[in-house]
């Protein structure tokens, strides 16, 4: 049998896009069938985000019980210090893609010798701009990777690059649209083959090396992240019965709805967040840019080969980028040159770009902003009814802090 090829004008024409839950899309599309983040269909989702730093029992802690071994006394005792001591964070992943936004990464360099005092005024501004819903302060072949989901180009543009972007400080700012969401925070999110979605990857060697760098998050912490991240249905997540007394709400109802969002059509995905900096350890990223003559199909088998690595903590695919993705790994736990090594072994592979990052700003709205008391702070955005390019047009503001960007 012949090299798939999947060539125009024959039966493999762009069969390659169906491969994954969904096909790659364009930017910004909205389809039938998704609910909003505050509809009653993603309640379970809301009521465990707003009990589970004081009430573990959102949890279902029988489940966690049965698959590590651990005494559900003692399983509760650990999610409340490991939320407490800020080790964790419960987030959800909304699939942008089909919600209607476009999901715009954009990395910064800034000019070397830069004043440190610049840099971090860039930081501080970055983490407070409600709008910048991922950023990552880094140190290496570029200094910031920030991430933002929009619906109009323009007002990201306009409202949150142009502010800062001809400072002569500024070396360069690179513009990376998401085509594939494919791991974040080490769970396979909807751009990967069906039988791979919402699974946990962490090498067992990467593990050990995890359990041996930092002292903070132990085996049995361990097993329990894995436990709630690797249910095999979001039903095991959670004790339906306790989200019903917290909130009033029909635990059955719930149950049914979040399976329907999360297991069947795919939309969004809670999960537990490790928060790196809080372990003393950091995040080496790799910014891969391809040859422009690699076709599409290539690069989407090449990301999906790296989505079979146990390495990686994040694996996102760029479209309409002067790159192709962006690959993390925790940088004490991996031989990271020998990581760069085999991504510049690839012969379609013309450059790679590293850096290392000790902070991330948020986590997808939730802010990891404990050093000023905005610990998973959430600002969710959304830019459709305003136009950023008028002067003096009213913005969507939820904060009246001087210290926030307006």
């Amino acid at each position: 049998m012949g090299e798939t090829l999947y060539t125009i004008g024959t039966d493999q024409q762009q069969a390659w896009m169906k491969k994954n839950c969904f096909p790659p899309r364009g930017y910004g599309y909205s389809e039938p069938g998704t609910y909003s983040l505050d509809a009653t269909e993603v309640a379970a989702y809301n009521v465990a985000k707003s009990f589970y730093q004081v009430y573990p029992e959102v949890w279902n802690i029988d489940y966690i019980a049965k698959e590590t071994g651990i005494k559900p006394a003692d399983i509760k005792d650990r999610l409340k210090r490991m939320y407490d001591e800020h080790l964790i964070m419960f987030v959800m992943n909304p699939n942008v893609g089909v919600y209607g936004w476009g999901l715009y990464y954009w990395v910064v360099k800034l000019k070397d010798g830069t004043d440190p005092k610049v840099k971090a005024e860039f930081a501080k501004w970055y983490q407070n701009k409600d709008d910048i819903c991922t950023g990552y302060l880094a140190e290496g072949d570029f200094d910031f990777f920030n991430g933002n989901h929009m619906r109009v180009l323009d007002n990201l543009l306009a409202d949150v690059i142009q502010p800062w972007k001809d400072r002569p400080e500024v070396e360069y700012v690179h513009l990376c649209p998401i085509r594939a969401d494919v791991r974040e925070s080490l769970v396979n999110q909807w751009d990967v083959p069906e039988d791979r979605y919402r699974k946990f990857i962490f090498g067992e060697e990467q593990k050990k090396k995890f359990l041996k760098v930092q002292n903070k998050i132990d085996k049995k912490d361990f097993a329990i992240i894995e436990a709630l991240n690797s249910t095999k249905s979001i039903a095991d997540m959670f004790d339906f019965d306790m989200l019903e007394k917290l909130s009033g709400l029909d635990g059955k109802q719930m149950k049914k709805d979040i399976v329907m969002c999360v297991d069947e059509r795919k939309f969004m995905l809670p999960m537990i967040y490790i928060n790196y900096r809080a372990l003393g350890i950091s995040m080496h990223m790799y910014l891969v840019r391809m040859f422009q003559n690699v076709p599409s199909y290539r690069k989407a088998e090449i990301v999906d080969e790296f989505s079979l690595m146990p390495e990686f903590v994040d694996i996102l695919q760029f479209g309409d980028s002067f790159y192709d993705c962006m690959l993390t790994v925790y940088t004490e736990v991996n031989d990271v040159e020998a990581i760069r090594r085999m991504l510049e072994g690839y012969a379609e592979i013309e450059e790679v770009k590293v850096a290392n990052s000790k902070r991330q700003f948020r986590r997808w709205v939730a802010r990891l902003d404990d050093d000023n008391g905005y610990w998973e702070e959430c600002v969710m955005t959304d830019d459709f009814l305003q136009n950023r390019l008028e002067s003096g047009s009213v913005k969507c503001r939820f904060s009246t802090d001087s210290e926030e960007v307006q």
